[in-house]
């Protein structure tokens, strides 16, 4: 492999390719779909919370935890957890994300760097 060749195919594709212009109205259509992902993000980590008890020696274990809780391991509950989040806040994002984009474009004000 030839890498004065490689390297030099590099710098000439580095500069064909230019930055993106960063509009504010993308930057803050972004913060808020991630901050109301997020806030979903942790009301689905605190709803599960309310249905299953993880074993651990406050609970005895398990004997002691209420019985109207489910009894799980820590390693089962940390993976459905993440699992659960991660769904919920991605759809959340992307619906949030597309709502974002109809309003402003039913405005007149979409953001003209938006294919």
């Amino acid at each position: 492999m030839n890498w004065e060749n490689e390297l030099e195919s590099f710098q000439q594709a580095l500069k064909k390719t230019s930055l993106p212009i960063i509009k504010k109205k993308k930057v803050v259509m972004e913060l808020i779909a991630n901050g109301v992902a997020g806030i979903c993000a942790v009301i689905v980590y605190s709803l599960l919370q309310r249905f299953f008890v993880v074993k651990s020696i406050r609970n005895l274990w398990g004997l002691a935890a209420k019985k109207d809780k489910m009894l799980i391991s820590k390693d089962t509950f940390e993976w459905m957890s993440t699992a659960v989040v991660f769904v919920v806040a991605l759809f959340v994002f992307t619906y949030v994300e597309d709502l974002i984009e109809n309003y402003l474009e039913i405005r007149g004000n979409r953001p003209k760097d938006e294919s």
